[in-house]
């Protein structure tokens, strides 16, 4: 009874809210009805560099999800990854995300350079995935090297960002990736530079295929 009134009382005071308008919800991280509307998206990309093979998207990059991933990835607010973690929890069981994650043998993350690691103290994208893929029996290797750091990329277009992530990418020693079929992953999807460059590097190291599962999409949609 004590620990009812204390959970009750907590709740009056500190109800849960909806992280995009504030409205009151049933659980902390939730979105409300609208807010989720805005940004559910979930769909195979049909616009795509020719190098991937197929690309899955979560959400759109638009008002809520765009706060949440600027918070977590430049504000270090970890705090974003409980909505974050609640939108995977919801599609978890949807058929079409479970087959186009069960064609891989594993999954590696887009990885950062070490300088932006250590500014960032973490990978946003493996704390977006880590978790939801363990619980799918899928495993992540870190097989991808970051050897050359970029600026942010996000003011440029599909030409300069291939022209800096040009050699940007490498294999770490020792992996064996001869006909595996492989899941990338990444936070948002804009104009496929990144994955696209990922791929080609993977590919070139033995490769069948390369999906990309990514959070958000920032293409036209």
């Amino acid at each position: 009874m004590l620990n009812f009134m204390k959970t009750t009382l907590i709740y009056l005071i500190f109800p849960p809210l909806c992280p995009v308008c504030k409205e009151i919800v049933d659980e902390r991280g939730e979105f409300c009805p609208d807010c989720i509307k805005k940004i559910w998206f979930m769909h195979f990309e049909k616009n795509f560099p020719e190098i991937l093979d197929e690309v899955f998207c979560l959400t759109k990059y638009h008002g809520g999800t765009q706060n949440l991933l600027l918070k977590l990835k430049f504000e270090k607010k970890l705090s974003a990854l409980l909505p974050i973690k609640k939108i995977l929890s919801m599609v978890a069981d949807d058929e079409n995300l479970k087959k186009f994650i069960a064609q891989a043998d594993f999954a590696v993350f887009v990885p950062l350079h070490e300088k932006r690691f250590k500014e960032r103290g973490y990978n946003q994208t493996d704390l977006i995935f880590r978790d939801f893929l363990t619980e799918k029996n899928l495993p992540i290797e870190n097989f991808l090297i970051r050897k050359k750091s970029t600026p942010k990329l996000y003011k440029f277009d599909f030409p300069e960002r291939k022209k800096f992530l040009e050699d940007a990418f490498e294999v770490v020693e020792g992996a064996n990736l001869n006909g595996k079929k492989i899941l990338l992953l990444d936070d948002i999807f804009t104009t496929g530079a990144t994955a696209s460059e990922c791929a080609r590097v993977l590919k070139n190291h033995g490769a069948e295929k390369v999906f990309v599962l990514t959070f958000a999409t920032a293409s036209n949609f």
